[in-house]
């Protein structure tokens, strides 16, 4: 699954973000240990055993993922009407490869925590999220638009959970960062930043002002998904 080099970097102006994503975007600032964003104890199995570990860095990932899961469709649906070829073609692709290795990240996060897997492939498959996101930043960028505050939000916590893991994988967690660096002082969290901030100035330096239309994706109303339920 191949990517094309990560170059440039995003603006993020400020704008008006919905109400979900501003407690979104407090959860996510939040320290990976903190209790205030983590679910309950899980209950015993039937057979008395603790089927999981709670753990503050399985919990940030289950918010990516659940975030992911209407942020990557919704993306694909506004880009799709804005975009013409070959840009359309390019952008559906960073986006199918991104929810790839979220659906990687499920899994290994769900293996995590009923068995104690690896972390490391779960570090691996985020790492891969971020390095995709990034991906489609440089891509919208060539095509006038800027990644917008709720992908860039998704960005920063899966770099955060790479930073967390990173200690005990480091090899699978270098994917999308700076190979040449010392291995114990990477970190994704100020490669990411450092990433976005050259796509704003690439932008710049083209004279190209980004739109912001992926500012305003936001998940679908209870409304709309109880008349589909129904």
């Amino acid at each position: 699954m191949k990517t094309s080099p990560l170059t440039a970097s995003l603006a993020r102006g400020t704008s008006r973000v919905p109400a979900f994503m501003l407690a979104l975007v407090a959860c996510f600032s939040l320290s990976l240990s903190a209790s205030s964003c983590h679910p309950p104890t899980p209950a015993p199995s039937a057979d008395g055993s603790v089927v999981s570990t709670p753990s503050g860095w399985t919990d940030t990932a289950r918010t990516v993922l659940d975030v992911l899961a209407w942020i990557l469709p919704g993306a694909r649906a506004v880009l799709n009407n804005l975009l013409s070829e070959p840009g359309r073609t390019q952008v559906g692709r960073v986006l199918t490869t991104t929810a790839d290795y979220a659906s990687r990240l499920r899994v290994a996060v769900d293996a995590y925590e009923a068995r104690g897997g690896d972390r490391c492939a779960a570090q691996a498959a985020v790492a891969g999220v971020r390095a995709s996101l990034i991906e489609l930043a440089v891509v919208l960028a060539d095509n006038g638009l800027a990644l917008g505050v709720p992908l860039g939000r998704v960005v920063d916590s899966a770099a955060a959970i790479v930073d967390e893991l990173m200690p005990g994988c480091v090899a699978q967690g270098a994917q999308g960062l700076d190979a040449g660096a010392d291995a114990a002082w990477l970190s994704a969290g100020a490669q990411s930043n450092a990433a976005l901030r050259s796509i704003e100035r690439g932008a710049v330096g083209r004279g190209v002002f980004l739109r912001r239309d992926l500012d305003n994706l936001s998940p679908p109303a209870q409304s709309s998904q109880s008349a589909t339920a129904h």
